[in-house]
């Protein structure tokens, strides 16, 4: 499944929620620099839709803060 995110890194806590117009918006604290909020933010989804990281791929937006990320599911056939 192929997802819209927006990201905030820096924030004070790590949190999803879902907009209104169906993308999700992740808060993270790390910061933007060297990747560290992008890593953060596949662990928050690893977490979140209960897969493995090695499951969750940034597909689009590696600099910017709204990004497509696929979730590859276990069942899938794409895994």
């Amino acid at each position: 499944m192929e997802i819209r995110v927006k990201i905030i890194p820096g924030s004070r806590k790590d949190h999803i929620e879902e907009s209104s117009d169906g993308r999700l918006i992740v808060s993270v604290r790390a910061p933007r620099k060297e990747g560290k909020a992008n890593d953060r933010l596949r662990e928050l989804l690893a977490i979140h839709f209960d897969v493995p990281l090695t499951r969750v791929h940034i597909l689009k937006g590696h600099a910017s803060s709204s990004k497509t990320v696929r979730i590859i599911h276990p069942s899938s056939p794409l895994s």
